[in-house]
């Protein structure tokens, strides 16, 4: 179904903000019903998604150069810097993970995955591409999630692509009353206006700052990269059940 290939895309900065409130909180499963029914109960300002787009845009421009290249949303090499990273970079590590997996990852596109591990193309994989074939293949969907971005196909995406989508919202809004419900968002062809739309609600930076902030200091480096592995495979196995 259409609605479940959207929330695919976003269901990362939904486990990973969760996952970090299940720790502080217990695991109360309340809060997941309570967000659960928040979510889908209204629409989103346009003001806001533009404004929220733009912030989202300039969060994984990490070198302000105007344009987002795959070296800023390479997740291989972001999880290699986590273990020399204190507090404060590793919530804004959290906050542009949250970003990448919602704005760049592409989970509908099918392709050979053992070739895609298979760095030397020798048929085999030899322990070391064994050990990072998660990572390779999560790469590798960010990758060609970039490339659905980059419309003039210069290798990079510009803040009009990047927001480019957000153009035909007001088609949408037939109240005029500058809210896009979400029952309005589901008339549009493109999938990233119905998904920003969904996710507004969710406000996915904001909300895992927040929540990291509470378990940051009691939390090892590695412990967060094992955990965030250990949320990223339950979102894969997920979507391959669907």
């Amino acid at each position: 179904m259409r609605f479940d290939r959207i929330l695919s895309s976003c269901i990362f900065a939904t486990l990973f903000c969760f996952s970090f409130n299940a720790l502080a909180n217990g695991g109360n499963d309340s809060g997941l019903q309570s967000f659960h029914a928040d979510w889908f109960s209204s629409g989103a300002e346009i003001q806001d998604l533009r404004e929220r787009s733009t912030k989202t845009f300039e969060l994984l421009d990490q070198n302000d150069s105007g344009s987002i290249t795959f070296d800023e949303i390479d997740m291989m090499e972001m999880a290699s810097e986590v273990p020399d990273m204190n507090n404060e970079e590793l919530r804004e590590y959290s906050r542009r993970t949250s970003a990448i997996h919602s704005k760049f990852m592409n989970w509908t596109t099918e392709f050979d995955e053992f070739e895609i591990v298979d760095t030397n193309g020798d048929g085999v994989w030899n322990r070391d591409e064994y050990e990072i074939r998660y990572q390779m293949v999560q790469n590798h969907r960010l990758e060609l999630g970039l490339k659905e971005w980059d419309t003039d196909e210069n290798g990079a995406v510009e803040l009009h692509e990047f927001n480019s989508h957000l153009d035909e919202l007001e088609l949408y809004d037939e109240n005029a009353d500058g809210i896009v419900s979400h029952k309005e968002a589901f008339k549009s062809k493109n999938d990233k206006v119905i998904s920003d739309v969904l996710m507004n609600k969710l406000a996915a930076d904001e909300m895992v700052w927040a929540s990291y902030s509470t378990v940051a200091p009691a939390a090892s480096s590695s412990g967060v990269v094992e955990y965030k592995l250990e949320i990223e495979k339950k979102a894969k196995d997920g979507n391959s059940e669907n």
